[in-house]
């Protein structure tokens, strides 16, 4: 019953993670050249350009041996977290940084060896919690170093993360702590790595224009690895914080790759689809819509370059806290959505 032109519905998988599905899409058999694209998370905007982005992994080999000692286990929790594009500019605590600038704390007051670390599971969400598990020579004061750094980053992040919370404890493992040189080399890993905006737009007042979120950290028996979320709308600036985290991660004797590098989407002048979405848009909610390119990763920019002149806009329901435990989708905003994208097919026929 919906009104609507000739429509090829495409479906892609791994969005979240990459765009692994949208990068090796065969669009051969595609004809259209104007898109709809449902995958954003606020009413009422129409996002019309997007930066580029790829998933950085860096490698850290390990060397294991004996060391005598009290073992702890080292809890960061609480944070807030969110969207590592949309949401990178909030000024929200990173769990695996925080977690960095603990052991570095404990390893200044005693001798220290890491044993494993782990924070985050998707680079492209800023982590909520860390933990990592050292020995030591001397817990107590380790644990103190630990607590008096605790209240500073609640006081820094008394607005941005109240919920912050540092948890030392002892505990049992049978796993081995890595040695000196190789503790030494991933705590200046976990401490050095760039995170966070690292450049505003000259462009569009208020827009980051290059990022990185460490997503990911965990710890095997011989290799530690840190994945990391790098954004830019400037594909230069994206090569260059790629190159600080090859150039750290291969002076500490590691390797890294990069997977599911994607372009950046530019704002298109001359968009028919977007003023036909602009006026229904006014004529059914009373209002003008918010019209913005983003710091975020969207397929359009990768479907763009296979498809030239492709011609698109993305919108879509309300979702809160998006990329954390707490996401949800607001129904009636779905519903204001479905009536707008009936009434766009049925002007584009």
């Amino acid at each position: 019953t919906v009104q609507h032109p000739r429509l090829e519905v495409v479906l892609t998988t791994d969005e979240e993670i990459g765009m692994l599905g949208a990068a090796v899409l065969d669009v051969t058999p595609l004809q259209g050249r104007t898109m709809l694209n449902i995958d954003s998370e606020e009413e009422g905007i129409f996002t019309v350009g997007c930066a580029g982005g790829s998933s950085v992994f860096c490698h850290l080999p390990l060397v294991r041996e004996n060391f005598s000692g009290e073992t702890l286990v080292v809890r960061v929790s609480g944070l807030v977290g969110g969207h590592s594009g949309v949401e990178i500019n909030k000024g929200h605590a990173n769990a695996n940084v925080l977690m960095g600038r603990l052991l570095r704390a404990m390893s200044a007051v005693t001798e220290l060896r890491l044993v494993s670390a782990e924070g985050g599971s998707k680079d492209n969400a800023i982590p909520t919690a860390a933990a990592a598990v050292v020995t030591v020579v001397d817990g107590s004061a380790a644990q103190k170093a630990a607590e008096t750094l605790a209240a500073e980053m609640k006081k820094e992040y008394r607005i941005a993360d109240p919920g912050l919370t540092v948890a030392v404890e002892t505990v049992e493992t049978k796993s081995l702590p890595m040695d000196e040189v190789t503790t030494g080399k991933a705590l200046c890993m976990l401490t050095c790595l760039p995170n966070g905006v690292q450049a505003m737009s000259m462009d569009i007042p208020g827009l980051v224009q290059t990022s990185l979120n460490i997503g990911i950290l965990k710890c095997g028996d011989d290799e530690m690895t840190v994945v990391c979320s790098v954004r830019s709308s400037v594909a230069s600036q994206k090569q260059m914080v790629r190159d600080r985290l090859r150039c750290l991660t291969e002076q500490l004797g590691g390797r890294v790759d990069v997977v599911g590098d994607y372009p950046a989407w530019e704002y298109l002048p001359d968009s028919p689809l977007r003023e036909r979405m602009i006026e229904v848009y006014r004529e059914q909610y009373g209002k003008e819509p918010v019209v913005e390119t983003v710091h975020a990763g969207l397929e359009c920019g990768l479907l763009g370059e296979k498809l030239p002149g492709l011609d698109c806009v993305s919108f879509g329901p309300d979702l809160t806290d998006i990329h954390t435990p707490r996401e949800r989708m607001h129904i009636a905003s779905v519903q204001r959505t479905w009536k707008l994208l009936c009434e766009v097919l049925k002007r584009s026929k």
